[in-house]
Parts: C-alpha cells; structure tokens; sequence
C-alpha cells in the first residue's frame, strides 16, 4: 500500500472516481497506480458499466436518486453540511470520510472526538459498505489495469478501516449492520405470478437481485450465445437477448448470479451481515432464474 497518512490516500483514491483532470497524473503516481486514466478508460467504467453512486445499488428501483440518494443527503446534513449536487457519488463519500479522519485527528476533546468517530463508522457500515465491495470487485473484473488496481487499494483501505472499528469495539468481525438501505428490501418476483415488467426492474436492481449486471456481461451473453445485442439501456438490450433466446439467456443469468453469490460469500469473514444479505439475493435469483429456464427448455 502507498506511504502517506490515511486522510491524504482517501483524498486521492475519491478524486480518481472522478473524471481525469490535469491532476490525476500525480495523484497516480501517489498512489501507486499503472499509470493515470485516460478519459475513455473513466467513461467505459463509470458511464457505461458501473455507476457509482449508492442509490443505484442500494436503491429499490436500481436507477440513480430516488430514496436512497434522499437517505445518503439526509446524513450530510445530520452532520451540519450541505449535500453536495451528488451526495452519493463514490468520491463524495470516500472524500467525505477523509474529512471526517481528518478531524479525528485534530480533535482533543473527548466527547468530540466521539461523535465524529461515530459518524464516521455510521458513513463506512450505512453507506458505502452495503454496496462498495460488490461494485469495487467488479471494477476489477471488469475494467483495465489503472482502474483495478484502484478498486483493489480501495478495497484494501475500507477494510482496514473496519477492522480497526472492529478492534476499537471489541469484537472479531465487523458488526456490519443492517442498512436501513437494505430493510424490507423487496427481492425479484417471479414473473410467472407478477407483472414481467417487475421482474426485468428488479432483476437489475442489486439489492433486490444481488446482482451486479453490466453491459459487458449480456454481452459475453450473447456473444457465447451468438445472439445480436441491441445498443442502448441494459433493459433494452436484455429484453432483445431473452426474446432472442429465453431459455439460454435465463440460464446464463442464473450462472452468473450463482458466481456472484460466490463472490459475496467470499466477503462474509470481513462483512458478514451485508454479505449474508447479497449472497441470500443473488442465490435466490439464481434458483429462480434456473427454474424459468428449465421451464423455457420443457416447453420447447
């Protein structure tokens, strides 16, 4: 991991979730990294694939604002600050627990230093580790050399960061309390009970499904499948590939959500209530998508 204090790695790891600027050179020199991203490298990951902003993974409809950004903009202002325009973008709230470390640090009074300490660990467990692991794993999969070794080194500082709040509570493993992002979170419903419009929001919402689905996976999809993949909206281009081929897309869907639920058990030493609740999800949509592919295949 890079030399530096903590608050100055945060810093610098939340302005490489934004667009590369003139800047970005040193900072990834700072850091580390392979080299600094290009503007094409930042649209493919953050524009194209992988939104990052909290509402879109923790939000019941999958899309950016809705309650959860409100959620996220109602904490800002519990600390006495104004909501940036993007409260729940990935670099707001690594950068806003930068400042939040950074007062630790120049805090004498005891009582103080509690408070923000507190806020601190409710920024980390509510809102960024409900969704950040899962979404940082696949940038790493997903994305060239300078933004995965990004997403591994932010990894690795976020959970350093829960473990020392661990050590500081006494206990063995993060506590990793229910967010109330994820209560009474709706799962997928089936589309043989429930309107299928349902099921086609819910199954790219992640926290309902489990599941982080990307353009880059329908098209692995249809390239394994050799199916035409429409341009434009995820939704779009999956209903395209299901009436295309119901039974083989639903089948694929359903091994890369099991792969997904393997990879949220993987998390479940380090975060284990938030991983428990993805891995219970994504498991789910695997079951279900199984069966409707198997029904697909009986059918034919």
């Amino acid at each position: 991991m890079p030399e530096g204090s903590l608050v100055e790695l945060l810093r610098g790891l939340a302005v490489m979730a934004e667009p590369p600027g003139a800047g970005h050179a040193a900072i990834a020199e700072a850091l580390d990294l392979p080299g600094a991203p290009t503007a094409a490298e930042y649209s493919d990951v953050f524009l194209f694939q992988l939104y990052p902003y909290a509402s879109v993974h923790l939000g019941v409809e999958g899309m950016l604002g809705g309650e959860s950004r409100e959620r996220v903009a109602g904490f800002w202002r519990a600390l006495g600050l104004t909501p940036p325009a993007e409260p729940d973008h990935l670099a707001a709230l690594v950068g806003l627990y930068a400042s939040l470390s950074e007062r630790m640090d120049c805090i004498v009074d005891d009582a103080e230093r509690l408070l923000v300490d507190r806020a601190r660990g409710a920024l980390l467990t509510e809102h960024l580790t409900p969704w950040v692991f899962a979404y940082l794993d696949r940038v790493e999969e997903l994305s060239g050399v300078v933004y995965a070794r990004w997403a591994s080194l932010l990894s690795q500082v976020l959970y350093s960061e829960i473990g020392a709040r661990a050590r500081r509570l006494g206990v063995e493993a993060a506590p990793g309390e229910a967010s109330a992002h994820l209560r009474d979170m709706p799962s997928v419903p089936d589309p043989r009970l429930e309107p299928s419009g349902e099921f086609m929001d819910a199954l790219l919402a992640p926290a309902r499904s489990g599941v982080v689905l990307t353009r880059a996976d329908l098209a692995k999809i249809a390239g394994t499948l050799d199916l035409g993949l429409r341009a434009g909206e995820r939704r779009y281009a999956l209903e395209h590939l299901l009436a295309q081929d119901a039974g083989g897309v639903l089948g694929a869907l359903a091994t890369e959500s099991g792969r997904q639920a393997e990879r949220h058990r993987s998390r479940r030493d380090r975060i284990p209530n938030v991983a428990a609740f993805f891995e219970a999800r994504a498991g789910a949509t695997a079951g279900l998508l199984q069966a409707l592919a198997s029904e697909v295949a009986a059918s034919v």
